[in-house]
């Protein structure tokens, strides 16, 4: 059936929509895109405001569902159980939004699929309007770190980890980091023109200044492709902190450089922005990031000096040996949580521990394809000691002819040992691992 012809979808029920898709393993940004025009403009935003706001705090949503939807949760539909938690998080951080429209609107979608359940959903969320505040308020006055992960979003194994690798101070800080939103911060290319801020102001955007030369902030978030200036390449879509790793990568001697795991592309197309004298080679695992990589160095015109492979990073050969590497491994992505929030509720002590194994024989190959006298980088946008220097010192015990050398770029953050770690302490930075190497 042609799109265009769905019927129309209000906001709420786009947002349980998104909800839907995010339960089955989607992520809300993809799942937005693909309501197309069935959306207004207005309604999208409250869609998405609503499905941020819920998968953001999901575990506190789940505690509030689990106080007020009693005797026992589980025994009530998905639909009672999914409007609950919407409504939860929309009562509590859509100041904006009528609580009374929220709540009739939630009645309405559920009895469309739970005609009993719906009296159910009026009344939990009447308890969550009344009873809400105080809950939270609880949590607020308790001092304990259980608290401070619910109220920041953070699932509590990974609180205790924080604690652990970084101290008690530090570990809260991280936790508290969480609980804040995300801007867009772009990456400008060396042929932007200068009154690009003026012509981003004039559509609209709010344009502030980057500690970073060729860094540019915008208030709150945006489009990367509807701006003025993305079709010409005048600028990438990269937090400040994905910036620094690029930089890094960038400052080696030599004529080669090898992405190993290049995604998008989008540090590949710094770094060839960076050094037009040197030939790049990516590679990736998914012949569909390598092809969106393609159409990325084809939009920065970059594409004769740039070669994109699918494949491996285990398996694949180098076309010409590399005098430096980039691993920019695969990782739990704990420190871009504040922007794609889906996948902390994803993560488990166990695919963490098989994402360290992975990591672990990525670097390990770089250590051994790199050119001798060259340079590896290795860079998570994780905060979890186990995915960073702890992966780190067992490669370097694997490989005792490799050593540590300074960072180049001003990275700043914390020192760890190995290598530093960046804190998603304002909304342009992610949470980054950072560490170089000689051979």
């Amino acid at each position: 059936m042609d799109e265009k012809k769905l019927p129309l979808m209000r906001g709420v029920e786009a947002a349980m929509y998104l909800w839907r898709q995010v339960d089955k393993g989607g992520i809300v940004s993809e799942s937005l895109r693909t309501l197309g025009d069935r959306v207004s403009p207005p309604d999208r935003t409250l869609a998405a405001s609503l499905a941020y706001a819920l998968v953001r705090r999901l575990s506190l949503w789940e505690h509030l569902r689990e106080k007020f939807l009693l005797p026992r949760p589980e025994k009530f539909s998905q639909s009672v159980r999914a409007a609950v938690l919407m409504g939860a998080a929309g009562l509590t951080e859509l100041e904006k939004f009528a609580p009374a429209v929220l709540i009739s609107s939630l009645i309405e979608w559920t009895k469309t699929r739970d005609p009993r359940g719906a009296r159910v959903v009026n009344a939990v969320l009447r308890r969550v309007l009344e009873e809400g505040p105080a809950e939270l308020q609880r949590l607020r006055d308790d001092d304990s770190l259980d608290s401070l992960c619910l109220l920041s979003g953070v699932p509590s194994w990974v609180g205790e980890r924080w604690r652990r690798d970084y101290g008690p101070a530090v570990g809260r800080r991280l936790v508290e980091q969480n609980a804040g939103g995300s801007s867009l911060s772009l990456r400008l290319s060396p042929d932007a023109p200068r009154d690009l801020p003026q012509l981003l102001e004039a559509a609209g955007q709010t344009v502030e200044e980057s500690p970073l030369p060729d860094g540019l902030r915008l208030a709150g978030t945006a489009l990367p492709s509807a701006l003025p200036g993305y079709r010409e390449g005048w600028f990438t879509p990269q937090s400040e902190s994905s910036i620094l790793v690029g930089t890094e990568a960038a400052d080696f001697e030599g004529a080669r450089l090898l992405d190993m795991c290049a995604g998008r592309g989008v540090k590949t197309g710094q770094i060839a922005q960076l050094r037009p004298d040197i030939a790049v080679e990516a590679w990736d695992l998914s012949k569909g990031r390598v092809a969106a990589g393609v159409r990325e160095m084809e939009r920065l015109k970059l594409s004769g000096r740039v070669v994109m492979r699918a494949g491996s990073a285990l398996e694949l050969e180098p076309l010409g040996a590399p005098d430096a590497i980039l691993v920019d491994a695969p990782c739990s992505g704990s420190g871009t949580w504040r922007r794609h929030p889906e996948g902390k509720w994803r993560l488990s002590p166990e695919n963490l521990e098989e994402l360290t194994e992975l990591q672990y024989r990525l670097l390990c190959r770089a250590f051994s394809l790199v050119k001798k006298g060259g340079k590896v980088v290795y860079s998570t946008c994780s905060l979890l000691a186990a995915e960073n220097e702890e992966v780190v010192e067992k490669a370097l015990r694997a490989f005792p002819e490799i050593s540590e050398r300074p960072l180049s770029a001003d990275f700043g953050g914390i020192a760890c040992g190995r290598g530093g770690v960046l804190t998603p302490e304002n909304p342009w930075t992610d949470g980054f691992y950072l560490a170089a190497f000689s051979k």
